[in-house]
């Protein structure tokens, strides 16, 4: 073989050996993906009721809170599923509709007639668009439908009662219109508290992940 041969053999024997493939298998190092877990938990802190009753005949809302509301709900993964199944407990001697003398009647006149010290319940379903709560007024439960909208971890829940589904429910709302006579008395001459309340409850669940 002449010179000037092997040597374009020796020369081409490095390209030949980079462009074929190895004769050990290299290995691939698998990174190791760990899925995140993440747990919903009730915050009361969070927490704001608001209920809007309604006055005279052109129906003027009249709006007020509850200073205090007791929950009891479980930690979950599903959001939803904290709220499902949670009970409540309201103490009457926390509301507040930013009048002093007002809430006094309310508190004697119209809840004092309903017998109740406090509203109880209980939420049996709730997803991203609808829910289902009990109200319990003096050991009497009506369920009502309402409607859910959610941004990130704040839902907000919806609905609409009516005393008058509650025994002595128009007693109580003739009770305090009664002796607020002069406030729910328009200029058409009618004394008038309508009997459906309007309450939303606005709540930030936390959300610690893994």
């Amino acid at each position: 073989m002449s010179k000037t041969r092997k040597l374009l053999i020796l020369g081409l024997a490095p390209l030949m050996m980079a462009c074929g493939g190895s004769s050990e298998e290299e290995g691939t190092d698998e990174e190791e993906v760990t899925e995140e877990t993440c747990t919903y938990s009730y915050d009361a802190e969070s927490t704001v009721l608001t209920w809007t009753a309604f006055k005279l005949t052109e129906k003027i809302g009249v709006d007020g809170t509850f200073d205090q509301i007791n929950v009891t709900a479980a930690e979950s993964e599903d959001m939803f599923g904290v709220l499902t199944g949670a009970t409540f407990e309201i103490p009457i001697s926390s509301l507040n509709s930013q009048d002093a003398t007002r809430d006094t009647k309310v508190k004697n006149s119209f809840f004092g007639v309903l017998g109740t010290e406090a509203i109880m319940g209980k939420i049996n379903s709730i997803d991203a668009t609808t829910a289902n709560v009990s109200i319990n007024f003096n050991g009497f439960d009506i369920a009502y439908d309402g409607t859910v909208s959610v941004e990130g971890e704040t839902i907000t829940m919806k609905t609409t009662i009516d005393i008058t589904d509650y025994d002595d429910g128009q007693t109580a709302i003739d009770s305090l219109g009664a002796v607020c006579s002069e406030k729910h008395t328009g200029p058409d001459g009618v004394n008038k508290l309508w009997s459906d309340v309007d309450i939303a409850v606005k709540t930030t669940l936390v959300k610690t992940c893994k």
